[in-house]
């Protein structure tokens, strides 16, 4: 999904926050210095994310991807209902603001508005709200918040139309592979319960091919080269690497 937020020219960011039913509480606010991409190299991940037991049925016999405990597709979290201290609900998450360096990202929120359409944007960090998988491992967004404590918390605004800091401009965007004229196209991201991102999904051939298998790829292997309201997203593998990457299995 693409597009969530209507695009505007500039982000402005504002800290505050009203005291939520009798009791103290500290949001942390959104940095202009987050970004889906960095220079910086980051420490390889030491987890058991990717069963190297589990292959899939095809003749290269590559390891399947699944997602562990506390991880989630970016995709299914865009849309859901913030529920808040009184049980109702307070905001939609309208996005994620991707963090640097792989770092903590932001619940970018609507607050009022129908349907998801208008309304005010905040960010929230994650460390503010609660994301719990229900029955069917759908992830659900709770705060201990009520709908006047949200009124001028960190105000957000779109940098344009392709604003890569945000999880659904990347989703649904081509990529250029590390060879000219090679192509992938970035289907989700995999996020932690603390907001990072840390894997993407892509197509493994050109994009708009229904049947291409999806790939699990490290996040710091994409870079984004932001312009003014424009930008251009890279992928630092070759086809043949990326032939070898696991296959996501959600």
């Amino acid at each position: 999904m693409k597009h969530l937020i209507a695009p505007i020219s500039a982000v402005a960011l504002m800290a505050g926050l009203a005291a939520c039913s009798g009791a103290d509480t500290t949001i942390e606010t959104a940095d202009n210095d987050t970004a889906p991409y960095s220079e910086n190299t980051v420490d390889d991940m030491n987890d058991t994310t990717v069963d190297t037991d589990i292959t899939t049925e095809t003749e290269l016999d590559r390891p399947v991807y699944v997602m562990a405990a506390g991880e989630m597709k970016a995709s299914s979290l865009i849309g859901d209902d913030i529920i808040g201290a009184n049980g109702e609900t307070i905001a939609t998450v309208a996005d994620i603001l991707i963090g640097r360096d792989m770092g903590p990202g932001q619940i970018v929120f609507r607050d009022g508005g129908v349907l998801g359409i208008a309304g005010e944007l905040g960010t929230l960090p994650f460390s503010s709200v609660s994301v719990t998988m229900d029955t069917d491992g759908e992830p659900m967004v709770s705060a201990a918040l009520v709908d006047e404590s949200l009124e001028g918390v960190a105000e957000f605004e779109q940098d344009g139309m392709d604003d890569f800091r945000l999880a659904s401009e990347l989703i649904g965007t081509n990529a250029e592979l590390a060879v000219a004229d090679t192509y992938s196209r970035i289907t989700d991201l995999i996020i932690s319960s603390d907001g990072s991102v840390k894997q993407a999904v892509v197509t493994d051939g050109l994009s708009g091919v229904a049947s291409a298998e999806r790939l699990v790829i490290d996040f710091d292997a994409i870079t984004v080269v932001q312009g003014d309201s424009e930008g251009e997203v890279m992928i630092n593998k070759t086809s043949e690497q990326l032939k070898m990457a696991p296959v996501f299995n959600d």
